[in-house]
Parts: C-alpha cells; structure tokens; sequence
C-alpha cells in the first residue's frame, strides 16, 4: 500500500513545475530546514492515527491533492525573500496581499487538509456589514499598552518626582581633588566687536560661490558641506555673512550617524569662531555637545568629562546659558554612560532653572530606567509621559520595548510588541511611520514643538495624535532581531519576525544584515548549531544581490564589513574570509574615517605575517 510520503512525492514530481524566484529569493533559505522535520513529524503522526468509523463519519478524498512539502518550504521562503525585495515592490505586494487574509484555528482537521500545513493563511468570508468606522485612541487605551504593577513599584521608580532637594552642581573628574565649580552665567560681561568680514577677492570668490550653492540646496549633505567650506582661507567663517554660518551649522549638524570623522569637521568650524572672536548660537553649542557622545556606539566617562567641559565653556566664557535640549543631551549621555548619579544631579539642575520637560525628556526618562534595569520605573515613566499630555507614536513605543528588554523583560516587550499590531489593526486610518530618517527627525521635532504650542488646547493635540501611528517599523523589528542574536540565539524566531516585515510591507534594512552576521560570530562554529556555514552564504549572496538592486537602506558600513567578516571567519575559516574581504573590497568600502577602523579591526581578526591588507 503506498504511503503517503510517497504519494506526496508522486504528485510533486507530476504537477509541480519548476518556478523562478525573485531577485532576492535566497535570503534566509537557510531557514527551510525548519519546516521540514516538522512537516514529515506531522504526517507520520496522522498515518499511525487511524480513523474510527464507528465515530466519524467517512470523508471523501479531496478534488485538490495537498501541495508537496518542498512547495510548502517554497511558500515560506518566498515569503521571507520578499523582504528583500525593493521598497516599492514590497508595499505594492503587501497591500494587494494584506486584506484578503486573516489568523484563524480550525476546529476539525483533516491530514489532507493544506490548509493546516500552512498553518495560518485563510481567506475570510466578504461581510456583508459595512466595516465599523474605525475611532481614535484613547488615553486609555494608551495607558493599556503596558501592564502595570502598582504594588511592586521599587524605590528607584519615579526619580522625577522623589529626589531630593536640589544643590548646586559639582562634578569630579580625574581625581577626587580636581573639582570643576558649577557654571555661573555673567550677563554683564561686555562681548568684544565682531571682527570686520573679509572681503572676498578674484582666489577665493570663485569657493564662496560654491559654498553658497551647495549649501543653498535642501539635500545638502555633511560631507559636502564640509568640503566646500575648506575650499575657504582659514578662517573660513570670516568670509560668510551671519546667516551664512547659521546655515552651515545646520548643515554639518544634520546627519544620520554622526561618528568620529563627522565630529572633528563640526568642531573644527567651532574652532574657527573661536579664533575669530565670533558669537555662537546656544543650538550651535548644544550640537557641539552633542557630538562629544553621539558619534560612539559605547559613551565611556571620557566622553561624558569633555562633553561637560564644552557645557562649561559654553556659559561661563561664551556667557550662553544652556536650555531644555542641552540638558537632554547631558542626561542621555550620563545615563548612557551608566553615571546614573551624574544623570540625577543632572535632573535637579534642570528642576533649579525651572526648566520644562518635553518630549526628548520623557523618552530619556524611560529609556534611563531600562538602563537601570528597573522594569516597573520604565512603566511609571510611560504612564507619566501619556498622562503629561505628550504624542505617542511608534518612536516612543521602540524606546519602551528596547528599555524594556534592557531591564530583564522580553515578555514584557513582546507583549507591548503584539498590542502595538493589534492597535495598528483596529484603528487602520492611522499613517503608516515614516522609515526615512530625515522624515523620523522632522516629524519629531513638530510634534515636540506642536505639543508646547498647544497646551491650551487640547484638542489640537488630541487631532495630532489621531493621526500617528503605533505600528511597528523597522526599529521595532531590530530590536527583537537584536535580543535573540544576542541572547536566545533562536534562529527559527528570526526568521518568523522577518516574514512579519514582508506581510507588513517593510523594506529590508541594512542592520538586519549585520546582526544576522553578529548571529553568526555568536553561535556558528560549532557542532548541532543553526547557525551554519550554508545558511551564512545564503545571508551573504541575498545581501549582495541588495547591494547590487541599490536599495537606499542598505549600504556597506563599517560595522557589517566588520561582522561579515568575523562571521566566515567563525564558520568558513581563513581562506573563505580572505576571499569575502577581496570581494568587499570590489564592491567599494567604507568612508576614510571608517575605513581606518576597520582595517584596525581587520588586523586583528586576521593577523598577516609580513602583509598588509589592500
């Protein structure tokens, strides 16, 4: 009697006919194997199981055999390979896909039934009602996003609230002797006389027509600015008008990732109008602040003493008193920096100069509790920005579930995780989040400048947050993407999160793949592993063919040059590695800045005797 393993067989070798994949199709092939031991289990359960006719009624074969199981592998894998896929093809594909389907159990299931192999895809009945006209959210329904314990709140909950009265400022560097007094501001100090502009001559005209332009067009970027302003004479900023300067501040200030490179070009220009006696704006000192700890992935106390000093330079000799978003950029980096007593002096300074909170605050406060690991402040901080009347919105949301993680509880986010898609899915009028970074930071900043504006008026506010969206992006994804590389090592989990961004329409991202390749250095090398050499050239050739479509979220960086190359080192050995870094190095590199580090770094995963690497 033939089994029906080998009926299945039969009928993939008859009907199914071999079918080209999509650019991209090869990512996360590696994850097929999943499904098969699973699929074979199921069946070899429903053959030794056999069907009492006495109690259920016989049931005619069905007119459509069931689809083989390698097909069934196929449907999983093209679902995953789509992510890769460019953004426009993506959401075209998601909103044709999205309404016809919903999650559903079946009460009685049959072994023929495909249905079931499929698990969850089934195509719901047209109702005949109108949908419900869907409603906005609530402040309730806010508040509901997170479970909160109010008996078990520890002491450190509410450090806003509970600390105690303030004092004047004193940090220690170095030693315990080198104290550095708390910045006093002397508004009667009389500023010296801008020095005259310089005239522009016949040499340098020519620079400063090109600086003017480039810094004129709206998608200006920090290198180009940057390399403009050095075609200048030193001091460049004595040939440029005060709006002039006030525009290449912005300029070089507004980039993705600000790193080691970008912070010398910005400081350098700061040293100029020192050198020329030229007043800065306080948004020019609070960026430079800024750049004393943002361009590093690890803020060390270093980092966080020169960031202070450049605050006290900024009041005491620039006579320019630091405001709300200074201070924002001192506590994150304190708190970053695990200087969680600096951070709360930091707090009672700002309580001093009666200085508000404000969006940018309260998304610190949360995410300074995460540091802390205590999980039931983070929920007081969330309660306490929702009811001080601020926007929720997906930003804030990534920032409770990575604080979240960070304090011990992945349930926990996992649970703030599914409620954001259920929210998203019952009010479906909200817009989708922005991905383009440019846009995250805009919209940010109008909606802390919208929530100021409008306290008065509440229901402005209440039509602003109407319009948000709580849906998860891609942050949200890395996140979870980032904890099971880094903690569980479930790669089955991985893979069921980027089929997730495939249905819900998102682009693959760059970071996606340097955490799969961070995945690999972690848990690959060694027997019974899921992580293995054959997956890992899957992952690299999806990641190449990315490259090769230009999707803009995807770029060679330094950290997944970096983690590629550990990764077949780990699971490939010497030679394979040294072939993968030849062929990163066709592809392109690097900025020179970037490039240094890696070649450091490189170094030092593959040391040569008497080479260098080219």
């Amino acid at each position: 009697m033939p089994t029906l393993n080998a009926s299945v067989e039969r009928n993939s070798s008859s009907r199914v006919k071999p079918v080209k994949r999509p650019l991209g199709i090869q990512l996360l092939t590696f994850v097929f194997t999943f499904l098969q031991p699973a699929t074979f289990m199921l069946l070899s359960t429903l053959k030794e199981q056999p069907i009492k006719t006495a109690t259920r009624k016989h049931r005619p074969t069905p007119s459509t055999p069931p689809p083989p199981p390698r097909q069934l592998d196929n449907i999983f894998i093209d679902a995953l390979a789509k992510a890769c896929l460019c953004r426009q093809h993506t959401m075209a594909q998601a909103i044709v896909s999205n309404p016809g389907y919903l999650y559903h159990k079946v009460r009685r299931r049959n072994a023929y039934d495909a249905a079931r192999q499929l698990r969850h895809l089934h195509r719901a009945a047209i109702s005949p009602c109108p949908p419900a006209k869907p409603r906005p959210l609530s402040r309730e329904e806010y508040l509901s996003m997170l479970d909160y314990y109010s008996e078990s709140y520890s002491t450190r909950a509410g450090v806003l609230a509970e600390l105690p009265p303030a004092t004047p400022m004193s940090f220690t560097f170095k030693s315990e002797n080198t104290m550095i007094p708390p910045p006093e501001v002397h508004t009667d100090i009389e500023e010296p006389p801008p020095p005259a502009r310089e005239q522009a001559t016949d040499k340098t005209l020519p620079s400063l027509v090109h600086l003017l332009k480039v810094l004129d067009r709206g998608d200006c970027t920090h290198e180009e600015a940057f390399e403009a302003y050095s075609a200048l004479p030193f001091p460049g900023v004595s040939y440029l008008s005060d709006h002039t300067r006030r525009l290449l501040f912005h300029r070089l200030s507004v980039l993705e990732k600000k790193n080691k490179t970008s912070k010398v070009r910005f400081l350098s220009v700061v040293e100029d109008m020192k050198s020329t006696n030229l007043p800065m704006t306080r948004g020019e000192w609070t960026s430079a602040i800024a750049f004393c700890g943002q361009c590093f992935t690890r803020i060390t106390a270093v980092d966080v003493e020169n960031a202070l000093r450049l605050w006290k330079e900024m009041e005491q000799e620039a006579n320019v008193k630091g405001g709300s978003v200074t201070f924002n950029i001192l506590f994150d980096m304190a708190a970053k920096a695990e200087k969680f007593v600096l951070a709360e002096m930091i707090l009672k300074e700002m309580g001093v100069r009666k200085l508000e909170y404000n969006r940018y605050s309260r998304n610190a406060f949360i995410f300074y509790h995460g540091l802390r690991g205590d999980g039931d402040a983070v929920r007081r901080a969330y309660r306490e920005y929702v009811e001080a009347g601020e926007i929720v919105d997906t930003v804030v949301m990534n920032c409770v579930i990575t604080s979240l993680i960070r304090a011990g509880e992945p349930a926990a986010a996992e649970q703030v995780f599914e409620r954001m898609k259920r929210m998203h899915t019952k009010h479906s009028s909200q817009h989708i989040p922005p991905s383009n970074w440019r846009d995250i930071r805009d919209l940010g900043r109008l909606l802390n400048r919208a929530t100021q504006r409008f306290k008065e008026e509440p229901w402005k506010i209440r039509q602003l947050q109407k319009e948000q969206s709580i849906a998860p992006d891609v942050q949200t994804y890395a996140h979870f993407v980032e904890y099971h590389v880094s903690q569980t090592g479930e790669l089955r989990r991985i893979a069921v999160l980027l089929a997730e961004m495939q249905h819900q329409g998102l682009p693959m991202h760059g970071r996606i793949f340097t955490k799969l390749f961070k995945g690999f250095t972690y848990h690959g090398g060694v027997r019974y592993t899921s992580w293995t050499r054959a997956r890992l050239e899957i992952v690299w050739e999806s990641m190449l063919a990315a490259l090769d479509q230009g999707l803009d979220d995807v770029r060679m960086m330094k950290w997944m040059v970096i983690w590629a190359v550990k990764a077949f080192k780990r699971c490939a050995g010497r030679q394979r590695t040294l072939e993968i870094w030849s062929e990163l190095s066709q592809r392109g590199k690097p900025s020179d800045g970037d490039m240094e580090f890696v070649m450091g770094m490189l170094g030092e995963i593959l040391p040569m005797d008497g080479g260098y690497y080219r």
